[in-house]
């Protein structure tokens, strides 16, 4: 992971970054991020919301898109619910109350009666999936990071 770190840091330079295509980053934003994290207002709730965080920091922005099992919140910890019916269900837990537990899972928001789980465990694991970066290619890469990094929302790619 730190051999990792040390080549992204190594291409995401400010030079780079200054000239990348942030409207593309937006794209892929949308394409690769947008299902699981919201930012300005779009995207997803399974995943923390990106706009108000420390992403114009490269070293932490790294560090939770190449290790996203580092520090997980627990807020965004996995449940995994087995339920009488012989279904499972994994996802996030944005709401309880006494008699119920929300479940949002990366297609859809559920909300489960408590008397109907068998049986509850909380991994310490992200939804998120490693080798995020690699699998988008160096430029789209560049574009993300410069996207995520600016200032305010982008028009998308004409």
């Amino acid at each position: 992971k730190k051999a990792e770190f040390a080549k992204w840091e190594g291409i995401l330079k400010p030079e780079a970054l200054a000239k990348a295509d942030k409207s593309k980053g937006r794209m892929i934003f949308m394409a690769a991020c947008s299902a699981c994290h919201k930012m300005y207002g779009q995207g997803g709730a399974i995943g923390p919301e990106l706009t108000g965080s420390d992403r114009r920091n490269l070293k932490y922005l790294l560090e939770n898109i190449l290790d996203p099992n580092a520090v997980v919140p627990a807020d965004f910890r996995v449940s995994v619910f087995q339920l009488k019916d012989g279904r499972t269900i994994s996802g996030v837990m944005p709401e309880q109350t006494e008699r119920t537990i929300t479940v949002q899972t990366p297609a859809e928001r559920l909300v489960i009666e408590r008397t109907q789980i068998v049986k509850q465990n909380q991994l310490t694991q992200s939804l998120m999936p490693e080798g995020l970066l690699t699998a988008l290619g160096e430029e789209n890469v560049i574009n993300l990071i410069a996207y995520l990094m600016g200032e305010g929302q982008v028009e998308m790619p004409k």
